[in-house]
Order: C-alpha cells, then structure tokens, then sequence
C-alpha cells in the first residue's frame, strides 16, 4: 500500500478544508446580501427617491463585509464542522493512522489556517471593512432623519447642525465625563442659509439635557458687534437639533475604525474625555479572532470525531447551529458584564476565548490517547 507523506497529507486535508470553508462562505455571503438588503429596503420604504434599487444595492455591498467579520466565527466553526464530518464518513482518519501519523493532523492543519486567515483579517480585511462602513455612513447619511455632521480629531469635537434658518458650527474643546452631559470649552458659530455669519457664542462649560445646553459663562458676539472683549458672561440656554443620544451612539460606532487605526482613535478619544470602551472591546476582538478561529476548529471536532455514534450531515450543523446561539450569547453577556464595569474589558473580551481553547485542548489530549 502507497504511504503517504506528510507533506502530501497537509497539502490534501488544506485543499477539503479549503473547499468546505469556501461552501460555507458563499451560504453566509449569500444570507448576509440578502438580510442586509431586505434592511435597507425596509428603511427607504417610506422614502420617495429615484433609483432606490441602486442606492439600496450599494449599501448592502457597503455593509456586508463588515457583517461577514463579525460572523466569521461561525462561518469557521460550521466549516469545520463539514470538513470533519466528511473526513469521518469516508473513514479517512483511518486511513491516516494506519499511514503512521498523529490523529491530531487533521485538526490541527485546519485550526493553523484558521488562525493564519484570522491574522490575515484583521490586517488586510478590516480596512477594507472599516472603510466601506464609513461609505455606507455617507451614502445613507443624507436619507436618514438625522442630518447632522459629528467629527472628533485633535482639535477637538466639532458638530455641524441644520436648522431651519441655516446652520450652527459647534466646536468643543473636552467631554468632562463618559455620558455627554458636560463639555468644555465651547464655541458655536450660527450661519444662515447662505453661510454668512451671524453670532457666535463662546462658552466655559455647557450641560446638556437632551436637546437643551445649558451654557455657563458665555459670551455673544452678534455680526453687528465690532467687539466682544468687554462683553459679560452670562447663562445661557441654547436648545440643539443634536441629542445626547445621538453623541452617544456616533461615538460607540467602533465599525469604522480599522484594526491599523483603533490606537491612535482611542488616544484622541481618551484625550477628549471619552473613555472609547467601545473602540477597546473592538481592538480586543480583533487580537483574539485568530485564536477564536483557531478555537473554532478544535471545537467543531467535540460533536464530529469525538462523539462515537454517527449522524447525517443535517444533524451535525443542527449542533453547531445550538453550538453558535450558545457562543453569541455568552460573547454578548461578557461584553455586557464588561461595560458594566463589573469585570475589566479585557477579561470581558478574553475569557469566552480562553475557556473555549481550555475546553478544546482537553478534548484534543482525549482524541489523542484514544
């Protein structure tokens, strides 16, 4: 009888890996065009435009690569679920111990691509990714009810407000706390329709209820005026189009920050007064996908090649489909427990990981004895 090679052997057991990771990709690529753009339709139901199919059909593709990073775990895990499900109803682990190689070459070849796709994601795909959330943002931005423009950079955060007599440029100098209720250092320029200038309004500290500012300190200058150093401070109530909310949820929007660009956003956010657990639970996820592949596969041999009794092949993706619903929730759970900062982010993010690899590695060490 011919005995193969190692080498051969890898080479073969990569090839299948390859083929049933490109089947399952295509089923979540295909899921994920047509869930994103039955939500997108959803959305411009309402809206009278031109080429809603179009402009629908962009934003799907805008989104869907970001959706397919944050399932890749499960597209890993059903694909090893179909590769060792295959290679045990052919009885090719069989024929791979009698060739006198490890039981564990099988497993570990396609967790060690798994792990090296998992780098290769977070530093090739994600830009890709962050960067067309950040056009599917632009492009629907001017469709949603919400028109208003948020930017944060080194100079500080700025807000630019559409109101019925023209346009309020917002500059602020710090968040003194996480929730946006108190900012530092504020200037707003009031523009009419045609960007002319016509007051602004410079304040010490501003607290914000909702849509109401109360500004403290504040000085007005109107275009009128030639001077405004011997203005007087006084209080001042400025009633914003831009809510609380809406600061809150712009800037826990961590999708269009790439894994190159999540250090130096969090840096400016930290500096600005704003905590980014947001853009840390992000940059985590990233670090820890490679392993959480890597996991991925080790876990998919605990109800295929572990388990002695056989089943169809339904039945096996009947269990990485409970599998998955238990994993989303307990990532889910952690990062909430996280945010709660009842456990530290880092923990929060690490410790689904962690356990899945403990849990696996034992089980690895079992296949291997028997």
């Amino acid at each position: 009888m011919k005995r193969y090679t190692p080498i051969k052997l890898i080479n073969y057991l990569s090839k299948e890996f390859f083929h049933c990771l490109f089947i399952v990709f295509v089923v979540f690529f295909s899921l994920s065009l047509l869930i994103n753009f039955v939500a997108e339709m959803t959305f411009f139901k309402d809206k009278k435009i031109e080429n809603i199919t179009w402009i629908v059909t962009y934003l799907t593709f805008y989104k869907t690569p970001n959706s397919l990073i944050e399932l890749s775990i499960f597209i890993f895990l059903f694909a090893g679920i179909l590769f060792f499900t295959k290679i045990k109803k052919n009885s090719e682990i069989n024929t791979i111990l009698l060739s006198g190689v490890s039981k564990t070459l099988p497993i570990i070849s396609p967790a060690i691509i798994s792990f090296c796709l998992g780098v290769f994601i977070i530093f090739f795909i994600s830009p890709i990714s962050s960067n067309a959330i950040k056009l599917y943002e632009k492009t629907k931005r001017p469709y949603s009810n919400n028109s208003n423009l948020i930017v944060i950079n080194n100079q500080g955060l700025w807000f630019m407000e559409n109101v019925p007599e023209g346009f309020n440029i917002i500059k602020a100098d710090k968040i003194l706390d996480n929730n946006f209720q108190k900012i530092k250092n504020v200037t707003i320029y009031n523009l009419d329709n045609n960007f002319n200038f016509v007051k602004r309004i410079d304040s010490e500290n501003v607290n914000i209820k909702n849509k109401n500012w109360e500004l403290e300190g504040t000085k007005i200058l109107q275009s009128s005026d030639s001077n405004s150093e011997n203005k007087k401070k006084i209080n001042f109530t400025f009633i914003s189009t831009i809510d609380i909310n809406d600061l809150k949820e712009y800037f826990s929007n961590s999708d269009t920050a790439s894994f190159w660009e999540i250090a130096n956003n969090i840096e400016i956010l930290n500096l600005r007064g704003y905590s980014a657990d947001e853009l840390k639970i992000k940059f985590h996820k990233y670090l820890s996908l490679p392993i959480y592949l890597f996991g991925m596969i080790l876990l998919s041999t605990i109800f295929t090649i572990s388990i002695n009794k056989d089943y169809n092949t339904l039945m096996y993706l009947f269990f990485g489909l409970i599998i998955g619903f238990i994993l989303y929730f307990l990532n889910d759970l952690s990062i909430a427990i996280g945010l709660s900062n009842k456990l530290p982010l880092l923990i929060s993010v690490w410790s689904p990981v962690i356990v899945i690899i403990f849990l696996c590695t034992i089980n690895l060490l079992k296949i291997n004895e028997n």
